[in-house]
Formats: structure tokens, C-alpha cells, sequence
């Protein structure tokens, strides 16, 4: 194995391109941001881009755009252990700082078990758990009143609080300044979408990550005192149809493990695991 490094996307997408078309699924997240970030160009620290290879083969993909996660793509979970310290020791060589990864549960905890052993000062802690997955046909639930439509600047009186809710739940903590910028961000694209029941705004979810054969939905969110009556699930399943009626072939989403409900619910509307996911964060 030998590391190959990038000095930009559009280089590092380009020599990999084939590679992360064949595992599109899981490559949702760096794939998406080889697009979103193709012609970026860097003022301050750079992202840290590199491949572990053998010969011309790929065999993990390591992404880092300051001040995000580490991202890791791996072919397969046997070569994890060797090419996640691999990174780990080249990153520590040049000093690099790595505060969080996400990737598959092999690599990330190789990397995390690699990272930390590089000082004794070195701690992790998960911060997600999550499992991906993927649909390409839709069971729309039946029985429930309701329509689909999109976000309108008229929901930003309770728009941030949902992001800020739906944040704190999976432990991503924003403020609620930063999520009315989100809210307007994600109205000015026309990514957010409501459920709507007898006229009332009940659940919310956004299509992002739009890729080449597939999209991700996220930002799932119903109130607390909404839920249980299954405005989630009927969302989900019409955006993930508007998704494919779009032109996608498939559509990936992530739950958190630690809640079942969730999880049950996006299988019984089509969506079939693909592999877990874990998030450390360092300090």
C-alpha cells in the first residue's frame, strides 16, 4: 500500500472518479463534496486530500475540508486496519489537525484507534452512530391526510426552532442565528420541503447531496408533540418519489442508531441498510 496525495478536488475526484461511482452509495458525503466544492479555491488551510492505493487500484479515500470531519471510503472492511493508520501516521507526521472522523465503523475506528495512539493526550468520544441506507422503489404509507410542498420564507417564525431541535437531538448543536441562516439557505435553493396536515406545517425534510445517479435526504424533523402519527414517514416517502421522479436512480438517508423508531420507519417506506456509520471527535 502507498499514499497518494492531492493538492485539489477536481485532482483528487478525477483520479478516483470510477471509484466512487462504483460505491455511490456510500460515497454520498465525499462525493457530494467533490461537487458542491469542485472549484473552490482555498484562501487559508487547505483540505487535506489523499488516497491509499496498491499499484493503481484505490482502496480508501481520505477527505478532510476544514473544519468538517475526516471522511474515510474504504474498498472493503479487510484493508481498513492497514490503510487507516496508514493516514494516520502521515497526518501525524506533518502535524496535520484531524477534530473529528466520520466514515464506515471499520475505518473510523481503525483511524480513531491509530489517531490516538499518536499521543497520549489523545481522546475520542462518538458523537453520531449511525446506519445508511438506500432506496430505490417507494411503499408510500396509506390512511394519512396530508400534502407535500415546499418551505416559504412564511415558515421562518418556527423553521429555526425545528433545525434547533432537530440539531440537538443528534448532537450537532447550532444556535438559533445560525439556524435561521440555514432555514433562508436551504428556502433560497428550494431544498426544504413541509408536510402539511389540514393546513397545519406538522414535519420537515430537505433533499440534499444531489450526486450523479443519487441524492440524500436529511433534516427529518417532526415536533415532539406532533409525533406518532406518521407526518414523517409520509414526508420522507413523497420526497424520496419526487427525488427518483426527478431523474435519480436511488436516494440514501442516515438514522441514528440509537433511535428505533426512525429506523423502522424509513425501512417500512423502502430504504434498505447499507453499512454503519461512526463519528469520533477528538481532544
Amino acid at each position: 500500500m502507498e499514499l497518494q496525495l492531492y493538492e485539489s478536488i477536481p485532482e483528487f475526484y478525477g483520479d478516483n472518479e470510477a471509484f466512487l461511482l462504483e460505491h455511490e452509495d456510500r460515497a454520498c458525503i465525499v462525493l457530494g463534496n467533490c461537487l458542491r466544492f469542485a472549484a473552490v479555491e482555498w484562501e487559508k488551510e487547505k483540505p487535506f486530500l489523499a488516497a491509499v492505493k496498491d499499484k493503481e487500484e484505490t482502496l480508501l479515500l481520505a477527505m478532510l475540508i476544514p473544519p468538517y470531519s475526516m471522511l474515510m471510503l474504504e474498498k472493503n472492511e479487510e484493508i481498513s486496519d492497514e490503510a487507516a493508520k496508514l493516514i494516520a501516521d502521515y497526518l501525524n507526521s506533518i502535524q496535520y489537525a484531524v477534530p473529528k472522523v466520520m466514515a464506515s465503523k471499520s475505518a473510523g475506528l481503525a483511524f480513531a484507534h491509530h489517531w490516538t495512539g499518536t499521543s497520549p493526550v489523545l481522546r475520542k468520544r462518538v458523537t453520531m452512530d449511525l446506519r445508511l441506507y438506500t432506496l430505490k422503489n417507494v411503499s408510500h404509507p396509506t390512511g394519512l391526510e396530508g400534502t407535500m410542498r415546499k418551505a416559504t420564507e412564511q415558515d421562518l417564525p418556527f423553521l429555526p426552532d425545528w433545525i434547533v431541535g432537530m440539531t440537538d437531538e443528534t448532537n450537532q448543536l447550532i444556535s438559533r442565528k445560525e439556524a435561521e441562516n440555514y432555514a433562508l439557505e436551504r428556502i433560497g435553493t428550494g431544498s426544504l420541503y413541509i408536510w402539511e396536515s389540514k393546513g397545519k406545517p406538522v414535519s420537515m425534510a430537505a433533499k440534499t447531496r444531489p450526486n450523479i445517479k443519487g441524492a440524500s435526504v436529511n433534516l427529518v424533523y417532526t415536533p415532539k408533540n406532533l409525533r406518532g402519527k406518521g407526518y414523517a414517514s409520509a414526508l420522507v416517502a413523497a420526497l424520496s418519489q419526487h427525488l427518483l421522479d426527478s431523474g435519480f436512480e436511488f436516494c440514501t438517508l442516515f438514522t441514528d442508531l440509537a433511535n428505533p423508531t426512525s429506523n423502522k420507519i424509513y425501512q417500512n417506506i423502502g430504504y434498505a441498510p447499507v453499512c454503519d456509520y461512526i463519528e469520533y471527535k477528538f481532544g
